[in-house]
């Protein structure tokens, strides 16, 4: 069993999600694909689930021309499983082919074997909805296999699962290799990718820049590969003064639902401090705790009023709205009259000043946010935070799909929103924004802050991504298998 790609190519606009991108994977063994975001990971899944048509290239199925269509030959295991969480796990087996007796979905003896494989059938009518992530990962498996999937590809599939959840996961796909399936993983965690992995594909700007296998195939090697040509601009972090005064601190800071626990750390004002973590580590909760929007205990102290900008921009603009009112939003009675009538004319003012400050790219200040690209959204999104003059701005990923360009005024504009005086953090998952942007890293691995580095100390960005991936591998070598210093999560 063989699956190929040959020159896909695949446009938004003027976006090259991929750009000619060639891979191959065989039955009866992993192949692992890595890649920074916006490489082309997604689109390459959305392609071969047949969610997403290609404009050019050739996908052969061993060795014969094939078109993905939906309901086709290839399983997707999400990282949030896209199942019917209202419906029973017979239910969700047979939909859309579904035998009913007496009222109640009627499995096959072929498909109550395969429940049985799977250790679901004590829970088999109850609602999908109600039980554990990796159980509806395993429905989700099982769907594939009833289809008769000959590619199963695993899409981020353990970033919310407990450690021996995802031991029993790597435990199916190894299953699944054997019996000759095709099997690809989707994943941020390079230590894995490592471990089970035969071979892995490191994707870069649509095309493969890599394949690493035998004793090439080490994490540290995959990180480096990860970062390899990316050129930063001019780091201007590491020249800045940090007064010492702490603007933000912590003391046994631990999640309520074990995400993180017995965070400990100071931010001085004037610093940019970056966390990094894999998705499920506990780093983006961390950040998104600062700014109250996850639940936890102990000790929060800051200097001041915190802001907050979500990674996706839908979660802080308004799309049915102009830019000046999405900038206004956030400054509540900063453009009101005493009787609470909204001041047309300051606000507008206020935003044509903030549209030149930010460099926004718009013909006119009523225009509609969704008029504007990717990147002036997340601009404007930044402006409308950094118009209230936080103490502390709490971001994550704030440059995820943007372009080149963009990417540099936003950092330039959390490096002067620094230097008056402020604390920046920001949750990364890409080790070239932590190299350009922030003064100090923290890093977190399994609930845990294990590493904080500054980063003037590494004179490159492979330096400080290998830095980063040997002290995640050291600490996940030091912790027991099965075990999770965090704690378990809720479902």
């Amino acid at each position: 069993m063989s699956v190929v790609l040959t020159g896909l190519v695949k446009r938004y606009g003027p976006t090259v999600a991929l750009d000619g991108l060639d891979l191959y994977a065989l039955g009866g063994e992993i192949l692992g694909i890595a890649g920074p975001n916006g490489s082309g990971k997604s689109t390459m899944v959305g392609v071969l689930s047949g969610e997403t048509p290609v404009d050019s290239g050739v996908i052969e199925v061993n060795g014969q021309a094939w078109t993905p269509t939906r309901n086709t030959k290839v399983a997707v295991v999400h990282q949030e499983p896209q199942l019917f969480p209202n419906l029973s796990v017979a239910e969700n087996l047979v939909a859309g082919r579904e035998q009913f007796r007496f009222g109640r979905p009627s499995l096959t003896p072929d498909e109550r074997l395969l429940v049985d494989d799977f250790g679901m059938h004590g829970v088999v009518d109850r609602p999908l909805g109600a039980l554990p992530l990796s159980f509806r990962q395993r429905v989700e498996i099982m769907r594939g296999l009833l289809q008769d999937a000959a590619v199963v590809l695993f899409d981020e599939p353990n970033s919310a699962l407990t450690f021996d959840e995802s031991a029993e996961l790597f435990e199916n796909m190894h299953a699944l290799a054997a019996a000759g399936k095709v099997v690809m993983l989707v994943s941020h965690r390079l230590s894995e990718l490592a471990a089970h992995c035969a071979r892995v594909v490191v994707i870069c700007d649509g095309r493969t820049r890599v394949e690493l296998s035998g004793a090439e195939l080490t994490p540290e090697r995959i990180a480096q590969e990860l970062v390899a040509g990316i050129v930063v601009a001019e780091r201007t972090s590491s020249k800045r003064d940090v007064n010492g005064d702490v603007a933000l601190e912590s003391d046994t800071w631990t999640h309520r639902r074990g995400a993180f626990r017995d965070v400990s750390m100071q931010v001085a004002a004037g610093e940019v401090l970056a966390v990094m973590g894999v998705e499920g580590a506990g780093g983006r909760e961390l950040v998104r705790s600062l700014a109250q929007l996850e639940d936890a205990t102990g000790s929060l102290k800051c200097a001041g009023r915190v802001e907050y900008v979500t990674g996706d921009r839908a979660g802080s603009l308004f799309s049915n709205l102009s830019v000046e009112e999405n900038l206004a939003l956030r400054m509540g009675s900063a453009y009101t009259g005493p009787m609470g009538w909204w001041r047309r004319g300051v606000s507008r003012s206020a935003a044509v000043e903030a549209k030149k400050r930010f460099g926004i790219k718009a013909a006119d200040v009523d225009d509609s946010i969704g008029s504007l690209s990717g990147g002036n959204q997340q601009k404007v999104a930044l402006a409308a935070a950094l118009l209230t003059d936080p103490a502390v701005l709490v971001l994550e990923e704030p440059t995820r799909g943007v372009d080149v360009g963009a990417k540099a005024d936003i950092y330039r504009q959390l490096h002067t929103h620094a230097r008056s005086g402020r604390a920046v953090v920001l949750y990364c998952t890409e080790e070239s924004e932590v190299f350009e942007c922030a003064d100090r890293v923290v890093l977190v691995s399994r609930g845990r802050v294990i590493d904080d580095a500054l980063v003037a100390d590494f004179s490159d960005v492979e330096e400080l991504a290998r830095h980063l991936s040997a002290a995640t591998r050291a600490d996940e070598q030091l912790t027991p298998a099965g075990s999770n210093p965090a704690g378990s999560k809720e479902e």
